[in-house]
């Protein structure tokens, strides 16, 4: 069911505006200063000519316009966006249509569509326009949909200007921001009132009625400029032409809306035939007037005709398109309230509008009038029969609304409404209250032994356990509601019993019995299809098959981007964050972190704090595995506050194991390993409560490897013992190999070299085996986050001769050429900011320097990466007043602490692997794969992508070895990066400005003004962005602040400057 269907044209398009008005020069002026603005607001009660405004502002400007009239059923937010794209596609135009092919899957998040309509907008319409949406206080209790048009109105184009015509005051959250950046017109009662000439003017002019001064005065007092008071006094004119104006404006007759209901009654319904007045009084029920539901409703077959000289007479009636009408809201409002007076009269018309919009499937309608009409039953049948594909098809907020006007009593005994009650709570997360609706609806079918209900009413808790990860809880349930199926009679009900079997075994890593119910639950039904593609994705990813894994994942995603975190609580199914934990374990960090950023914008977009969480945790095990992460203290603290967000931010303990897992390793690994033990045995306790073993085996070999890396090599054993045996149990082989790998580590650090070549056969045919390649040449989750790491299992591997299809290939693909010896780590080294080296992502302590000599000759060779220094170079560097001989033996003695302190474990007769000599150069070994951070801050800097740019700011903490002795030596090496950096957060800076971005660009420039105060192009960054900001007072006080730094400099003032300060106040 598509709500393109349900869409009445008649919406979006503008009222014909009718020829007896008044041109009004002062409004029309007023309403011109909306092309200035990205919003004007038009905000009165009822008949103060809010519409007629519009109308005369499109006429009068000539621009392309766009016209949506909002209605009460709109009031979900899929129907309102349906609507609202759907605008943008009339007047010959086609932007909203790839808006609506996002929308029309119902699984697809709204600010997707969103997204979609702006970037249209932006890129298909070229010129100057407006956009009315009319009527707008209907939805103006939505709190969704003001978020929605809040987030549309401040991405609109410049081009496009939105007008919104409202009842009642606007409740957008950044209506104050707007308002005090001067990006909001607003137009009010006293400005639509009309004044004492305009009375005067529609009088003469318009209605041809030339009255006497007095009673002008009199008119203008009584009704106070309100356009429809002066409309009902102008009929009552006609209608009693004898009769002196003083009579007709008399106390009791003011503007107030029962006096005007008086007027209308007695000079407007009382004087038209009776034919007619039947006619005003059942149609009233309608809110859109068509001949054709006109006939059906009143039996007849010349409504056409009727409606046709109601809108020639100047009678309250608007003609929104060709044979389509609208009575004006009070004029309807009046009728509404005549008919109100035959209750069973009113209540028959909406039953008979029900039936009609039923046979035509206009739901939303039909179940409306049904509400009207009070027809419960006929209401609760329509719900039995559709209610399902409404809730798919979006409406949530809807079905909310219609259930809540059935009598409580009545409800309270209505078991299919408390199911789809307990749907839009599990589907809005709200695990308690769904299990709650879904118990009464189980307890209600029970009592009519209804085993189909019963069986639907199961299924729904044990959805609720399946969305939380508790699979303990709903075994039973879904055992219960399979055995009250017969397949044969309910094959599409089994089938989907059967998928969520599926999950739930998975959970509990029952793969074996998984793959029995998925096959079974496709022989029945192919319409679970993609829900059980991602339990197969899971599966595969529990039993280590990530290759086939990843192909079906991938296929997945590409076939559903657009509809990516449709249920925000199926978090842990979605392919997007499931192929972020795919690549994560792979060693692929590049895609890992992409996934996870994806996730995190799609979590955003939604509010959605689940799968932000989810996306935070899978971003960590990411920036885990990117050396370049943690390399301080920053950088590891940043990835622990993803881990402690989704934590903090989820209440369903059993979620909280995969966050606890990564802190556990991101602890473990930096050393922390106290700390580590605490949160793994937290995580341990939880899976275990919950039934889950296989998310329980990654934290006991993260466990492992961190004990093992953090020399506790029999607490490692110990619990890489454990991970073997749990491993083999659930037949995962990446879990397998990964133990086998940590426990061949453990047992050579220990001195085993029996057992460590054992393990390391049996990892090493898993390996093999399965393309496990990645833990042994990259960073991956459950391998070390140095590929390096077990390079020194390797050499020992081929010495012996393992595997040499596998060994070698991964051997000889380094640039360097190896002999029995490797450190086992990476060399890291940090020069911007200060300096720091690390092994692997271990710092190398102070203590550990046996000289402050072999520090600073690690920084020179470092400056020099890739170019070498000369003996004598570094000599004269380091001893200028020492003699050859002496400068020689103290630069002997120094490289040698070096080495030592860099590779402390090297055989006496290896050569050193990081610091190589070539004839009388030395320098740093670059086919050893250095991590400097110059060379990654230099890279990402010069590069064309915005994002790097800001990755490189991220990089560079300070000019290259601030606070070290040597720096003034290399002093060029110094300005070339400083310059770089300044370079780069000036583009960032101005790509901020351009994007609109100007939090960002007044953090960044802030930022720039602080560090270098001389610069000129920092406070002219703030200038702008205060400019654009509407705050004069700052741009005024940047300018002076900015003058007195250059008087005091330079001795006189700057001419950029005064420039760009007359420019902005210009």
């Amino acid at each position: 069911m598509t709500h393109r269907n349900q869409i009445i044209l008649s919406q979006l398009t503008p009222p014909a505006q009718k020829s007896s008005i008044l041109d009004r020069p002062r409004v029309l002026q007023l309403l011109k200063q909306s092309l200035d603005y990205p919003l004007t607001t038009l905000v009165t009660e009822t008949g103060y000519g809010k519409t007629t405004s519009a109308l005369s502002l499109i006429k009068s400007t000539q621009l392309p316009f766009f016209w949506y009239t909002v209605s009460r059923n709109e009031r979900d937010p899929r129907l309102f966006l349906t609507y609202l794209c759907s605008a943008f596609n009339q007047q010959g135009h086609k932007i909203g249509l790839p808006a609506l092919r996002v929308l029309e899957n119902s699984e697809i998040d709204l600010q997707e569509c969103l997204i979609t309509l702006v970037n249209a907008i932006t890129s298909l319409l070229s010129e100057e326009a407006l956009f009315v949406l009319d009527d707008f206080q209907s939805l103006n209790e939505s709190d969704e949909i003001l978020r929605m048009m809040n987030w549309f109105i401040e991405h609109l184009p410049a081009n496009l200007h939105m007008v919104i015509l409202s009842r009642t005051q606007l409740e957008f959250p950044s209506i104050n921001k707007w308002r005090v950046r001067g990006k909001l017109l607003e137009i009010d009662k006293d400005s639509l009132s009309f004044s004492a000439e305009e009375t005067d003017q529609l009088y003469r002019s318009t209605y041809q009625l030339n009255l006497p001064k007095d009673d002008l005065a009199r008119l203008h007092q009584r009704t106070e400029g309100w356009a429809i008071g002066l409309q009902v006094v102008w009929q009552s004119i006609k209608a009693l032409p004898n009769m002196p104006l003083e009579n007709l404006l008399e106390e009791e007759s003011g503007s107030s809306l029962g006096n005007l209901f008086d007027y209308l009654a007695d000079e407007v319904l009382d004087t038209q035939s009776a034919e007619r007045q039947d006619f005003l009084v059942k149609t009233s029920v309608l809110q859109f007037l068509d001949s054709d539901t006109c006939d059906f409703l009143l039996d007849r077959q010349n409504s056409a005709e009727t409606l046709s000289d109601l809108f020639r007479s100047g009678l309250f009636i608007e003609q929104l398109k060709p044979d389509v009408f609208r009575y004006h809201h009070i004029f309807r409002e009046f009728l509404l309230s005549r008919l109100s007076k035959d209750d069973d009269l009113k209540k028959g018309l909406h039953r008979k509008l029900a039936s009609y919009f039923s046979a035509h499937h206009y739901w939303e309608q039909a179940i409306s009038h049904l509400i009207s009409a009070e027809d419960f039953g006929r209401l609760r049948q329509i719900l039995d029969e559709v209610g399902e594909r409404l809730l798919q098809s979006g409406l949530k907020q809807s079905i909310r609304y219609w259930l809540g006007k059935l009598p409580e009593e009545e409800m309270s005994q209505y078991a299919y409404g408390n199911y789809l009650l307990g749907e839009l709570e599990r589907t809005e997360a709200s695990f308690d209250m769904a299990l709650e609706y879904y118990r009464a609806a189980q307890r209600l079918y029970q009592t009519t032994l209804n085993a189909w209900g019963t069986s639907l009413a199961l299924r729904g808790q044990a959805q609720v356990y399946l969305d939380t990860l508790r699979p303990v809880n709903a075994v039973q349930l879904l055992d219960r509601a399979l055995e009250l199926l017969d397949p044969v009679e309910f094959p599409l009900e089994v089938s989907g019993l059967l998928t969520q079997i599926a999950e739930n075994q998975v959970n509990q890593g029952a793969m074996p019995e998984a793959e029995k119910s998925l096959q079974k639950a496709r022989q029945l039904s192919p319409i679970y299809g993609e829900a059980q593609s991602f339990i197969e994705a899971r599966l595969l990813l529990r039993t280590g098959r990530l290759e086939e894994g990843l192909r079906l994942l991938e296929k997945l995603e590409a076939g559903i981007s657009e509809q990516r975190m449709a249920r925000p609580q199926r978090f842990h199914r979605e392919a997007t964050l499931l192929l972020s934990l795919y690549y994560a374990l792979m060693g692929d960090y590049v895609n890992a972190r992409q996934y996870a950023k994806k996730g995190l914008q799609v979590s955003r977009q939604l509010q959605a704090n689940y799968v932000e969480a989810v996306a935070k945790m899978r971003l960590g095990h990411a920036l885990q595995l990117d050396l370049t992460q943690g390399l301080d203290a920053q950088g590891g603290q940043e990835i622990r506050k993803l881990y402690e967000f989704a934590i903090e931010n989820v209440d369903i303990v059993r979620i909280h194991v995969e966050p606890l897992w990564g802190l556990c390793r991101l602890l473990g690994y930096a050393g922390n390993l106290d700390d580590a033990k605490r949160i793994g045995d937290q995580a341990l306790l939880i899976a275990g409560n919950a039934g889950d073993e296989w998310i329980g085996l990654l934290v006991r070999i993260s466990l492992g490897a961190a004990l093992a890396m953090g020399g506790e090599f029999e607490g490692a054993s110990n619990i890489l013992s454990v991970a073997d045996s749990l491993a083999k149990k659930l037949n995962d082989t990446l879990a397998s190999a990964a133990a086998y790998l940590w426990e061949a580590y453990t047992a050579d650090k220990l001195g085993y070299k029996s057992s460590a070549l054992l393990f390391l056969e049996q990892g090493l045919q898993l390996v093999q085996e399965h393309r496990y390649q990645f833990l042994l040449t990259k960073g991956s989750l459950l391998g070390p986050d140095d590929p390096f790491t077990f390079y020194p299992l390797l050499l020992r591997a081929r010495e012996m001769g393992l595997a040499p299809e596998l060994i070698t290939p991964i051997l000889n693909n380094l640039p360097v050429s190896l002999g029995s010896y490797h450190p086992g780590y990476t060399l890291s080294l940090n020069l911007l900011g200060g300096f720091e080296a690390r092994k692997g992502k271990h710092l190398i302590p102070a203590e550990h320097w046996k000289r402050d000599k072999a520090r600073q000759l690690l920084q020179a060779l470092a400056v020099n990466s890739g170019k070498g220094m000369n003996k004598e170079h570094l000599a004269v560097l380091f001893w200028p007043e020492a003699d050859e001989s002496t400068a020689a033996n103290n630069f002997k003695v120094t490289l040698s602490a070096l080495n030592q302190t860099l590779e402390p474990n090297r055989p006496p007769k290896e050569a050193a692997q990081f610091v190589v000599r070539n004839g009388e150069q030395y320098q740093l070994n670059q086919q050893m794969r250095l991590n400097l951070d110059t060379d990654r801050f230099e890279k990402l800097a010069l590069s064309s992508q915005m994002e790097d740019k800001e990755r490189a700011l991220a990089i560079y903490k300070g000019r290259m070895l601030e606070g070290e002795q040597l720096q003034e030596a290399f002093m060029p090496e110094v300005q070339y990066y400083h310059r770089l950096y300044l370079d780069c957060l000036s583009k960032v800076i101005e790509a901020a400005i351009a994007g609109k971005d100007y939090d960002k660009g007044l953090e960044l420039s802030n930022r720039l003004v602080r560090q270098e105060p001389l610069l000129e192009v920092g406070y002219q960054y703030q200038m702008r962005i205060y400019h654009a900001l509407g705050n004069a007072s700052m741009v005024r006080k940047v300018h002076n602040q900015a003058m007195d730094v250059v008087r005091k400099m330079y001795g006189t003032e700057s001419d950029d400057l005064r420039t760009l300060f007359q420019e902005l106040n210009g």
